[in-house]
Protein backbone atom coordinates (compact mmCIF):
# COMPACT_ATOMS: atom_id res chain seq x y z
CA UNK A 1 0.00 0.00 0.00
CA UNK A 2 1.54 3.16 -0.90
CA UNK A 3 2.00 5.84 1.69
CA UNK A 4 0.58 9.39 1.88
CA UNK A 5 2.44 12.20 2.01
CA UNK A 6 0.71 15.91 1.61
CA UNK A 7 2.61 18.21 1.21
CA UNK A 8 2.31 22.69 0.96
CA UNK A 9 2.40 23.21 -2.55
CA UNK A 10 4.29 26.29 -1.97
CA UNK A 11 6.94 24.45 -0.52
CA UNK A 12 7.43 22.01 -3.13
CA UNK A 13 10.13 23.85 -5.37
CA UNK A 14 11.79 25.08 -2.40
CA UNK A 15 15.59 24.44 -2.37
CA UNK A 16 17.23 23.23 0.66
CA UNK A 17 13.65 22.05 2.19
CA UNK A 18 12.24 18.83 2.90
CA UNK A 19 8.86 18.05 4.69
CA UNK A 20 5.55 16.24 4.95
CA UNK A 21 2.33 15.32 6.44
CA UNK A 22 2.19 11.61 6.27
CA UNK A 23 -1.30 9.29 6.59
CA UNK A 24 -1.45 6.12 8.10
CA UNK A 25 -1.60 4.31 5.11
CA UNK A 26 1.41 1.99 3.67
CA UNK A 27 2.99 0.94 7.08
CA UNK A 28 3.76 -2.53 9.09
CA UNK A 29 1.55 -2.27 11.77
CA UNK A 30 -1.37 -4.28 12.56
CA UNK A 31 -5.04 -4.05 14.64
CA UNK A 32 -5.93 -0.44 15.57
CA UNK A 33 -2.36 0.68 14.80
CA UNK A 34 -2.85 -0.10 11.09
CA UNK A 35 -0.47 0.36 9.47
CA UNK A 36 2.04 3.57 9.24
CA UNK A 37 2.01 4.48 13.21
CA UNK A 38 5.18 5.96 14.22
CA UNK A 39 4.74 6.04 17.66
CA UNK A 40 6.94 4.21 20.36
CA UNK A 41 4.54 5.30 22.99
CA UNK A 42 1.16 3.84 22.18
CA UNK A 43 1.18 0.57 22.78
CA UNK A 44 1.89 -0.68 19.31
CA UNK A 45 4.93 -3.33 18.36
CA UNK A 46 8.03 -1.45 18.71
CA UNK A 47 9.68 -3.84 16.00
CA UNK A 48 6.87 -2.76 13.66
CA UNK A 49 7.42 0.89 14.27
CA UNK A 50 10.86 0.79 13.97
CA UNK A 51 10.55 -0.80 10.22
CA UNK A 52 7.94 1.64 9.84
CA UNK A 53 10.15 4.55 10.60
CA UNK A 54 12.98 2.82 8.23
CA UNK A 55 10.48 3.11 5.83
CA UNK A 56 9.29 6.34 5.93
CA UNK A 57 12.64 7.61 5.66
CA UNK A 58 13.45 5.77 2.29
CA UNK A 59 10.25 6.86 0.99
CA UNK A 60 10.81 10.32 1.34
CA UNK A 61 14.36 10.58 0.78
CA UNK A 62 15.75 10.77 4.28
CA UNK A 63 17.02 7.42 4.63
CA UNK A 64 20.90 8.30 6.14
CA UNK A 65 19.23 11.37 8.05
CA UNK A 66 18.13 11.87 11.99
CA UNK A 67 14.10 12.44 12.39
CA UNK A 68 14.02 13.91 15.55
CA UNK A 69 10.61 13.81 18.01
CA UNK A 70 9.39 15.02 21.29
CA UNK A 71 7.61 14.22 24.11
CA UNK A 72 4.64 15.75 23.61
CA UNK A 73 3.01 17.30 26.85
CA UNK A 74 0.17 19.91 25.21
CA UNK A 75 2.01 22.92 26.38
CA UNK A 76 3.88 25.47 25.37
CA UNK A 77 7.41 25.36 25.62
CA UNK A 78 9.53 25.43 22.69
CA UNK A 79 13.24 23.49 22.34
CA UNK A 80 16.41 24.16 20.25
CA UNK A 81 17.86 21.26 19.15
CA UNK A 82 21.20 21.27 17.61
CA UNK A 83 22.60 17.48 18.17
CA UNK A 84 22.05 15.36 15.32
CA UNK A 85 22.46 12.17 17.54
CA UNK A 86 19.02 12.54 19.05
CA UNK A 87 16.06 10.29 18.53
CA UNK A 88 13.76 12.77 20.63
CA UNK A 89 13.96 15.79 22.10
CA UNK A 90 12.45 15.97 25.17
CA UNK A 91 9.36 16.76 26.88
CA UNK A 92 7.93 19.98 24.81
CA UNK A 93 5.59 21.00 21.75
CA UNK A 94 7.43 22.93 19.43
CA UNK A 95 11.00 22.76 18.32
CA UNK A 96 13.45 24.79 15.81
CA UNK A 97 16.94 23.81 14.44
CA UNK A 98 19.62 25.10 12.04
CA UNK A 99 21.41 21.75 11.60
CA UNK A 100 21.08 20.43 8.39
CA UNK A 101 20.75 16.72 7.76
CA UNK A 102 18.39 16.56 10.89
CA UNK A 103 14.73 16.38 10.84
CA UNK A 104 11.60 18.03 12.97
CA UNK A 105 8.72 15.41 13.63
CA UNK A 106 5.44 16.06 15.08
CA UNK A 107 3.52 13.24 15.84
CA UNK A 108 -0.89 13.39 16.00
CA UNK A 109 -3.97 11.64 16.16
CA UNK A 110 -5.96 15.12 15.92
CA UNK A 111 -4.43 17.62 16.83
CA UNK A 112 -2.70 20.48 14.80
CA UNK A 113 1.03 19.81 13.30
CA UNK A 114 2.41 22.83 12.51
CA UNK A 115 5.52 22.83 10.20
CA UNK A 116 7.46 26.43 9.93
CA UNK A 117 9.81 27.49 7.37
CA UNK A 118 11.98 30.74 7.12
CA UNK A 119 12.31 32.83 3.65
CA UNK A 120 16.24 32.87 3.24
CA UNK A 121 17.51 31.26 6.27
CA UNK A 122 18.22 27.71 7.39
CA UNK A 123 15.72 27.33 10.17
CA UNK A 124 13.00 24.74 10.39
CA UNK A 125 11.01 24.74 13.15
CA UNK A 126 7.31 22.48 14.48
CA UNK A 127 4.72 22.84 16.63
CA UNK A 128 1.99 20.44 18.13
CA UNK A 129 -1.13 22.44 19.15
CA UNK A 130 -4.27 20.66 21.15
CA UNK A 131 -6.51 22.51 22.28
CA UNK A 132 -4.09 22.68 25.66
CA UNK A 133 -1.46 24.10 23.58
CA UNK A 134 -3.70 26.47 21.87
CA UNK A 135 -4.85 27.68 25.02
CA UNK A 136 -1.64 28.52 25.71
CA UNK A 137 -0.56 30.11 22.20
CA UNK A 138 2.10 27.46 21.04
CA UNK A 139 1.80 28.86 17.88
CA UNK A 140 2.21 32.74 18.30
CA UNK A 141 4.80 31.61 21.08
CA UNK A 142 6.64 29.78 18.41
CA UNK A 143 6.92 32.89 15.76
CA UNK A 144 7.95 35.57 19.23
CA UNK A 145 11.23 32.76 19.48
CA UNK A 146 11.65 32.97 16.03
CA UNK A 147 11.57 36.85 16.03
CA UNK A 148 13.54 36.74 19.14
CA UNK A 149 15.99 34.24 19.57
CA UNK A 150 16.87 34.10 15.66
CA UNK A 151 16.20 37.75 14.79
CA UNK A 152 13.58 36.59 12.22
CA UNK A 153 10.34 39.00 11.66
CA UNK A 154 7.01 37.61 11.01
CA UNK A 155 7.48 38.50 6.86
CA UNK A 156 9.71 36.19 6.54
CA UNK A 157 7.55 33.20 8.41
CA UNK A 158 6.14 30.89 6.26
CA UNK A 159 3.55 28.06 8.52
CA UNK A 160 1.57 25.09 6.77
CA UNK A 161 -0.92 23.62 8.88
CA UNK A 162 -1.77 19.77 8.43
CA UNK A 163 -4.44 17.69 8.91
CA UNK A 164 -6.35 17.41 12.16
CA UNK A 165 -10.19 17.32 13.57
CA UNK A 166 -12.31 19.37 12.04
CA UNK A 167 -15.55 21.91 13.21
CA UNK A 168 -17.35 18.90 11.78
CA UNK A 169 -16.29 16.21 13.89
CA UNK A 170 -14.47 18.25 17.21
CA UNK A 171 -17.41 18.77 19.60
CA UNK A 172 -16.56 20.83 22.88
CA UNK A 173 -17.39 21.38 26.30
CA UNK A 174 -17.85 24.73 28.40
CA UNK A 175 -14.62 23.49 30.16
CA UNK A 176 -13.08 24.37 26.69
CA UNK A 177 -14.63 26.98 24.94
CA UNK A 178 -14.97 29.07 28.13
CA UNK A 179 -10.85 29.41 29.06
CA UNK A 180 -10.59 29.69 25.23
CA UNK A 181 -12.78 32.59 24.83
CA UNK A 182 -11.24 34.26 28.71
CA UNK A 183 -7.95 34.64 27.00
CA UNK A 184 -8.75 35.00 23.60
CA UNK A 185 -11.44 36.70 22.76
CA UNK A 186 -12.84 37.55 19.64
CA UNK A 187 -10.41 35.41 17.84
CA UNK A 188 -11.40 32.33 19.93
CA UNK A 189 -15.30 33.21 19.35
CA UNK A 190 -14.74 33.14 15.61
CA UNK A 191 -14.02 29.48 15.68
CA UNK A 192 -16.54 28.39 18.35
CA UNK A 193 -20.08 26.93 16.24
CA UNK A 194 -23.18 25.75 17.86
CA UNK A 195 -25.45 23.01 16.07
CA UNK A 196 -28.12 21.97 17.84
CA UNK A 197 -27.79 22.84 21.20
CA UNK A 198 -23.43 21.45 21.16
CA UNK A 199 -20.92 23.60 20.37
CA UNK A 200 -17.66 22.73 18.44
CA UNK A 201 -14.18 24.11 18.09
CA UNK A 202 -12.58 24.72 14.28
CA UNK A 203 -8.92 24.25 15.93
CA UNK A 204 -7.18 24.44 12.73
CA UNK A 205 -8.83 27.71 12.02
CA UNK A 206 -8.29 28.90 15.50
CA UNK A 207 -4.65 28.32 15.01
CA UNK A 208 -4.45 30.08 11.51
CA UNK A 209 -5.70 33.33 13.58
CA UNK A 210 -3.14 33.00 16.43
CA UNK A 211 -0.61 32.82 13.94
CA UNK A 212 -2.06 35.72 11.89
CA UNK A 213 -2.48 37.94 15.25
CA UNK A 214 1.26 36.74 15.12
CA UNK A 215 1.98 38.89 12.73
CA UNK A 216 1.95 36.20 9.73
CA UNK A 217 0.50 37.48 6.84
CA UNK A 218 -2.64 35.62 5.66
CA UNK A 219 -0.51 34.39 2.20
CA UNK A 220 2.08 32.69 4.19
CA UNK A 221 -0.32 30.93 6.26
CA UNK A 222 -1.15 27.25 4.35
CA UNK A 223 -3.61 24.84 5.89
CA UNK A 224 -2.95 21.04 3.87
CA UNK A 225 -5.44 18.24 4.29
CA UNK A 226 -9.02 17.06 5.27
CA UNK A 227 -10.61 16.51 8.85
CA UNK A 228 -8.69 13.46 10.71
CA UNK A 229 -12.06 12.29 12.16
CA UNK A 230 -13.82 11.91 8.70
CA UNK A 231 -10.58 10.82 6.79
CA UNK A 232 -10.98 7.11 8.57
CA UNK A 233 -8.65 5.35 5.93
CA UNK A 234 -5.89 8.19 5.46
CA UNK A 235 -5.26 9.33 9.24
CA UNK A 236 -5.20 8.18 12.86
CA UNK A 237 -8.05 10.00 15.05
CA UNK A 238 -8.05 9.61 18.89
CA UNK A 239 -11.51 11.04 19.12
CA UNK A 240 -12.87 8.57 15.86
CA UNK A 241 -10.89 5.26 17.42
CA UNK A 242 -11.58 5.97 21.52
CA UNK A 243 -8.06 6.50 22.35
CA UNK A 244 -6.56 3.19 21.03
CA UNK A 245 -4.78 4.16 17.69
CA UNK A 246 -1.46 5.30 16.17
CA UNK A 247 -0.22 8.48 15.32
CA UNK A 248 0.86 10.23 11.96
CA UNK A 249 3.81 11.67 11.67
CA UNK A 250 4.56 15.82 10.32
CA UNK A 251 8.03 16.48 9.25
CA UNK A 252 10.22 19.35 7.97
CA UNK A 253 13.97 19.71 7.77
CA UNK A 254 17.05 20.90 6.12
CA UNK A 255 18.63 18.15 3.99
Amino acid sequence: MEMLCLKAPQWEKRDGLLHGFLGRRGGKSTGAYASLNLSFRVGDDPQAVKDNCCDVKKAVGAHDLRIVTMKQVHGERIIEVKDNRLKEAGAADGMITEEKGLFLGVLTADCVPILFSVRGREVAAVAHAGWRGSLAGIAAKMIRHLKDRYEVTPSLIEAALGPAIGPCCYEIGADVSGPLVQRWGSLAEKCLQSRAGRQFLDLGEFNRLLLQDAGLPPEQIFKIGPCTRCAAEDFFSYRRDKKETGRQLSFIGLP
